[in-house]
């Protein structure tokens, strides 16, 4: 009989060993968190929203405030993945620490919701990847051509197909094999990481004159205005844009757009059972990956705000919004990738800023589809879910059908995504940080719950007498309440059901908002993995089995 790292037996367990391999060293895991953190898009959304939408916002305060507020919760998962490392995340420590109740409540969210956000990423791959790219490269190349191919893309069929594939085309990846992922994706992180470096030579290098004059050339006949740059201002601040001294308020609730990627530094977490040397790598990978993605975005967003002007940003933020009042007449603000390539204004440097955004756009979605697998295998291994879940391919070492599973949802999740425009981009993230709070507590308990296991980990250390990990614990929870009260204050979240503490739940109708329609939703997420594991412990009591006793034991590896 198999026995785990803690000296239980695994007999309670579907079988007696996961049959995933530990192939995820250093460097992959380390790439794998910047990845989910998503450099790329976490800038994106700044510059496209923070000077157009929060007048006084100051961008470099929300990154600072943001990864302040994210590193609590980090360390968490580090700490924990360090001591209990095995797939599955915050089920597992949640779970053997709390009880099954709130571990699967808290794993469940994030399932869910990667389920959801399947969608998200992958149109995103389309929207602001691909034709962004083509669009570019057409319109400084004057080929009407690429143009056109850049305006299928984000169209809704267009982001469709697109997406479907890539979804299709992650999951055979994953079920070859967690190490060819590995070698595809430090590759594309190389190549990504080199088109930033690019953006930062062309900012530094060329003359601030330069944007505008190439701008202007550009989208001169494309618009019919000789001075496009100065139109696209004009007609954002007749449509209401306006700018703000610096304020700290609007500095703080934007950054749940930064928060959005930034938490997410803990994503190999999920992989716990994967990961080469656990108890030192989990600890410093997931923090570090935070720290060195911000410095990364600060310093390239100041470039921006530099040399293209936070006025002329905000305004571009804004264009789409005027629907027929636009200046470009674009559906989505263009990616600061593109920006970049007409600052060149040359076709090469603009296919290689171009594919290397590419590769930024969607990569929220490879630690989604993993990470969610994982969490099935998990609840699959434990006897939540069928043993089917909990199925591992002898020769690939992978969980095929729970990646299929996930697969298939995300597509589903991507259709929804691009046709409704009511599935906004924020809304999970008000359920994701209940999960994150739970885990929290569970951080908190742990050298008292689980005194044994806390003092044989690496990190078993005490400050003031007091367990180190109880009192980042009490931390993280202090930071997770400041990020929720953000998204509930934040008026593009989807879910700003507050005005500071006050509800603001009806419209003046007396029906309910949207945004509270949308954050009963995500609510009932929350509670929605204490049902799975009820109707799971019911239907295996009747099948004699006691479901609860799997959760007395750390799970086999």
């Amino acid at each position: 009989m198999a026995t785990t790292a803690t000296g239980a037996t695994g007999s309670h367990f579907q079988r007696q060993a996961t049959g995933l391999v530990r192939e995820a060293g250093t460097w992959s895991t380390f790439i794998y968190n910047v990845n989910f953190i998503s450099i790329g898009l976490m800038m994106m959304f700044v510059l496209q929203l923070e000077p157009a939408f929060y007048p006084g916002g100051n961008m470099m305060g929300s990154y600072v405030l943001a990864l302040l507020i994210v590193l609590p919760t980090s360390l968490v998962f580090s700490m924990l993945a360090a001591a209990l490392p095995r797939s599955g995340g915050d089920y597992i420590y949640v779970s053997r620490i709390l009880g099954p109740r709130l571990g699967m409540m808290s794993s469940w969210i994030n399932t869910i919701w990667w389920f959801i956000y399947g969608g998200v990423p992958s149109a995103f791959f389309a929207r602001f990847g691909l034709g962004p790219l083509f669009r570019s490269v057409g319109v400084i190349s004057g080929n009407q051509g690429l143009v056109d191919i850049g305006n299928w893309f984000i169209t809704p069929v267009g982001t469709i197909i697109t997406g479907a594939l890539l979804v299709v085309l992650l999951v055979t990846v994953f079920s070859l094999g967690l190490n060819v992922y590995f070698r595809i994706q430090n590759v594309l992180f190389g190549i990504a990481l080199v088109a930033l470096g690019l953006i930062a030579f062309v900012l530094m290098t060329t003359p601030a004159s330069t944007f505008a004059t190439n701008f202007n050339g550009f989208w001169g006949p494309i618009t019919g205005n000789a001075d496009a740059r100065q139109a696209v201002i004009d007609a954002a601040v007749a449509g209401g844009f306006v700018e703000a001294p610096t304020d700290f308020y609007w500095s703080l609730i934007p950054i749940t757009w930064i928060y959005l990627e930034l938490v997410f530094n803990q994503s190999s977490a999920y992989i716990g059972g994967e990961v080469k040397r656990a108890s030192r790598i989990q600890l410093w990978s997931m923090p570090i990956a935070a720290v060195v993605s911000v410095s990364v975005a600060i310093g390239l967003t100041a470039l921006f705000q530099a040399t293209i002007g936070t006025t002329f940003i905000g305004a571009l933020g804004w264009d789409p919004y005027l629907a027929d009042g636009a200046a470009l007449g674009l559906p989505y603000a263009m990616p600061f990738s593109e920006l970049a390539a007409y600052y060149a204004g040359d076709i090469v440097v603009a296919l290689l800023v171009g594919i290397g955004f590419v590769f930024w756009s969607y990569t929220w979605l490879p630690g989604q589809i993993l990470n969610a697998s994982r969490n099935l295998l998990a609840y699959g291994i434990d006897g939540v879910l069928p043993g089917r879940f909990g199925s591992v391919s002898d020769r690939y070492h992978t969980p095929i059908f729970s990646l299929v599973v996930v697969g298939v949802l995300s597509v589903g999740a991507l259709i929804v995504y691009a046709t409704n425009p009511d599935f906004t981009t924020l809304v999970g993230i008000i359920a994701f940080i209940v999960s994150f709070m739970i885990v929290s507590v569970a951080a908190i308990a742990f050298p008292y719950r689980r005194r044994a296991i806390w003092e044989a980990s690496p990190v078993a250390w005490r400050l003031a007498g007091v367990p180190v990990i109880t009192i980042v614990g009490v931390l993280s929870l202090g930071t997770l309440l400041v990020a929720e009260w953000a998204y509930l204050n934040d008026p593009l979240s989807g879910v700003n059901i507050l005005n500071g503490l006050t509800p603001v739940l009806t419209a003046e109708d007396g029906s309910l908002t949207k945004d509270t329609v949308r954050f009963l939703i995500a609510a009932g997420t929350v509670i929605s993995g204490l049902v799975v594991y009820e109707i799971s412990r019911i239907v295996r009591a009747r099948r004699g089995v006691r479901l609860e006793a799997s959760f007395a034991e750390i799970p086999v590896e």
